[in-house]
């Protein structure tokens, strides 16, 4: 199974594990699973095996359903559609998975491809912009990673940006509520 089982897992892991670890970590912080934090973790072949079992939820037909049925309500994931929206972990008994994903324009594939999942945990809101402050399986122990939702001149939150995402490079948002993927 060598070659096959390498094939395999390139499809189904591809560039990382980042929804696994997200997911991993909702789980951890409700309390479905005790001990130290995933950041404080050596990567051993038990957490790995852990990770990729949360990892492959997202495969799931609810999973799948509830990110394209928040990617069509939304309008492809616009984020004046979704952000009033954002249920964020320590607040809400289902909090939200964000990915950043595609919009429905001609990057589509490239996006989908390089899309990335990340958790809110808290939610600032001032007359600018709302910032919303996430868990980054890329940066576990960096407090102050947000999403900034910048107001358009409707007063809208039309615009987003965070790290190499956002609206201005095509990116759009959709919400996974933890519960279909059987982490609440």
């Amino acid at each position: 199974m060598g070659t096959l089982s390498r094939r395999f897992d390139s499809i189904v892991y591809g560039r990382g594990l980042c929804f696994g670890m997200v997911a991993t970590a909702l789980a951890c912080y409700m309390g479905h699973s005790a001990g130290q934090p995933l950041s404080e973790l050596s990567p051993d072949p038990d957490l790995i095996a852990t990770l990729r079992r949360y990892h492959v939820r997202q495969y799931r037909p609810k999973v799948v359903l509830a990110a394209v049925y928040d990617w069509v309500r939304s309008l492809g994931g616009r984020p004046d559609r979704t952000v009033d929206r954002i249920r964020s972990a320590g607040v809400d008994s289902n909090p939200h998975v964000l990915c950043f994903g595609p919009g429905p324009d001609r990057n589509f594939f490239r996006c989908l491809a390089q899309a990335h999942a990340v958790v809110p945990y808290r939610i600032e809101t001032s007359q600018e912009e709302r910032r919303v402050y996430i868990y980054d399986p890329n940066y576990p122990r960096d407090r102050e990673r947000c999403v900034v939702f910048q107001r358009d001149e409707s007063g809208r939150f039309g615009e987003f940006r965070y790290d190499r995402f956002g609206t201005n490079e095509r990116w759009r948002i959709s919400l996974i509520p933890s519960r279909a993927f059987g982490v609440s």
